[in-house]
């Protein structure tokens, strides 16, 4: 595979407009491309596909961290400090819940043209909760200890 390289402050202005302006992405693609020389995408909603995922993981993420925020304050204000087992075991649990997660996605094996049977969306609900429980017990043995 040969692809064409993107200098850093283009893939940085992609990257933001992605996020930020799928609208003003699509007018300025033409531009960019012509001057690196890579594709452009078939189908002009993958733009906005990418945008909702970004903001959508963005609001999980932070919903995860504010939670195992929140559980880490209240384990100890009602338990006291942490023995260093305890918060040992919570941070094992997080890694193998995140582990787990990556490991059981099987998004490309079950991939249809649409992407929207019931068994994909299943495989990505495991995958986020999976990655969302593992960040929740991982914040939370930081704030616990």
């Amino acid at each position: 595979m040969n692809r064409m390289r993107v200098p850093v402050h283009l893939a940085i202005w992609a990257i933001l407009l992605v996020i930020f302006s799928p609208k003003h992405f699509l007018q300025s693609e033409a531009c960019a491309i012509k001057r690196v020389g890579i594709p452009a995408a078939s189908d002009k909603n993958c733009v906005n596909v990418v945008s909702r995922g970004f903001r959508r993981a963005f609001v999980l993420v932070l919903a995860a961290v504010v939670i195992g925020v929140l559980v880490g304050l209240g384990l100890s204000r009602w338990f006291g400090p942490p023995t260093p087992g305890s918060v040992k075991w919570l941070q094992i649990v997080g890694a193998a819940v995140l582990l787990m997660a990556t490991i059981c996605l099987r998004g490309p094996a079950i991939q249809t043209w649409k992407q929207d049977t019931l068994i994909e969306r299943v495989d990505r609900w495991i995958y986020c909760a999976g990655y969302f429980l593992g960040t929740v017990a991982v914040v939370t043995s930081l704030v616990w200890s």
